[in-house]
């Protein structure tokens, strides 16, 4: 493949010879001569990532992310896109405000997996063991690359389980089959239901046990801010899939099913009554991004996970909820805490 090919011209056969007879046969001849077949053409297809590549990139990858965390947030843009960028930039800034150090540990039996591609952008999975971590955890990651004068990035990253790895089967060429349609039906199906359940604290019918997959935490923290001795009052949750990135599309074909990721986005919005002053948390503070004092706190954030298959059953897993980003407005705060301003 690739190589330039050069026609030859085709050899003369025989002699010049006089006679019409044999002439006339040359002739005839001539017209029965095999014609070259019209070239076709076939899509070149190959796996986005080949056996060995993964852990490569995986080792460059961690080096690099260790060293960026140690700068400031644009430092991340040449290794990470999408929803782990956000999530990574607004962990940076908490970091700084509290006084914390974040720091990415190298991996040890990475596998990965991608389906075939003849055209960019290309993707794969990868699931790997940090090295020396002994929470018997892996760290489950979307890696994308756009084109080929562009750099693989890291779009999705979350640790889940050991036993939740799903086993994905490579072919002769070392690709993984996309997952079913039933996949994708189920995985839908299923981020829509953890987004009512962040909202509104009630499994919807059907669901699974969300509170021990790692989404209890965020309701926890719901509950937090409307406790009575707190002071806030309207304490309202707003939860979506998240969409600006299809992750449900890079989904692949498992022993049983399937696998992809997907994010439930929210948007906690707090009334907070104008006598009363608020101390906001480094949290809060660190990815606030207005300098106003109004009475109305707004809190995005973002509760990723890892969705499998096996036949009928879906499941789901989360390593918890991660603030975004926050605001303040003017809202008219009521006077005292639990006043709704009515005389």
């Amino acid at each position: 493949m690739g190589r330039l090919l050069r026609r030859r011209g085709m050899k003369r056969f025989g002699a010049l010879l006089s006679g019409g007879l044999v002439t006339g046969l040359a002739l005839s001849a001539c017209a029965d001569i095999p014609q070259p077949a019209r070239p076709q053409l076939t899509p070149y297809e190959r796996p986005a990532v080949r056996s060995g590549d993964a852990g490569s990139f995986l080792t460059t990858y961690a080096e690099s992310l260790d060293q960026a965390l140690g700068e400031e947030p644009s430092a991340l843009e040449p290794l990470q896109t999408g929803p782990l960028l956000e999530r990574t930039r607004a962990e940076m800034l908490i970091a700084e405000q509290s006084g914390t150090t974040l720091g990415a540990s190298s991996y040890t039996d990475v596998v990965a997996g991608g389906p075939l591609f003849s055209e960019y952008p290309m993707w794969f999975m990868a699931f790997a063991t940090p090295e020396g971590d002994d929470s018997e955890e892996v760290q489950a990651m979307l890696a994308t690359r756009d084109s080929a004068a562009a750099d693989w990035k890291v779009a999705e990253s979350l640790f889940v389980p050991a036993e939740a790895q799903p086993t994905i089967l490579a072919d002769q060429q070392g690709a993984v089959e996309q997952a079913p349609d039933a996949h994708s039906e189920a995985a839908d199906a299923l981020v829509g239901q953890a987004s009512e359940y962040l909202a509104s604290g009630d499994v919807p019918e059907g669901g699974p046990n969300f509170e021990e997959a790692g989404f209890a935490d965020f309701r926890d923290y719901v509950a937090d801010l409307g406790a009575d001795d707190t002071g806030f009052s309207d304490v309202g949750v707003e939860c979506a899939p998240y969409e600006e990135v299809p992750l449900g599309d890079y989904a692949l074909a498992t022993e049983g099913g399937g696998v992809s990721f997907a994010e439930s986005r929210c948007t906690l919005t707090v009334n907070v009554p104008e006598s009363y002053f608020v101390d906001l948390g480094d949290e809060i503070e660190a990815v606030m991004t207005t300098d106003s004092e109004g009475s109305v706190i707004t809190i995005d954030v973002a509760q990723p996970m890892l969705i499998t298959t096996a036949g009928d059953t879906a499941s789901v897993f989360s390593p918890g909820w991660y603030m975004l980003s926050s605001e303040t407005s003017d809202g008219g705060g009521a006077d005292e805490a639990g006043d709704d301003g009515e005389e």
